[in-house]
């Protein structure tokens, strides 16, 4: 298995800060998205649960998120490293939260 691109929580949180032009595609089912979730003022946070993402294709993806660095996350980093491969074979650029939401917790100082 090819190894994917890849972010750390830390440099998530460093291009949020720093109002990158960026979209955190969430790949967790919708109950799980509401109990918690990246949020941040200037970022496009989207809910594509990963089954859904397999059928709709990269395609159906909101315009703007092709012209975006994309970063994928689920809880763990499981689903969104099979949703980093998908959207990546289809030719846009996304990387994997490292750790997921749970990462994402660690990460003192940053909003759930």
């Amino acid at each position: 298995m090819s190894q994917i691109p890849a972010t750390t929580p830390q440099e998530l949180k460093e291009a949020i800060d720093e109002g990158a032009d960026l979209t955190i595609l969430d790949v967790r089912q919708p109950h799980e998205f509401e109990q918690n979730h990246i949020e941040a003022s200037d970022v496009d946070v989207l809910n594509v649960p990963l089954n859904e993402l397999r059928t709709m294709g990269p395609e159906q993806l909101p315009d703007s998120v092709s012209d975006e660095r994309i970063v994928a996350v689920c809880r763990s980093g499981n689903r969104s490293g099979s949703a980093t491969r998908l959207l990546n074979q289809a030719g846009l650029d996304v990387e994997n939260l490292q750790g997921g939401m749970r990462g994402w917790k660690q990460l003192a100082g940053v909003p759930l």
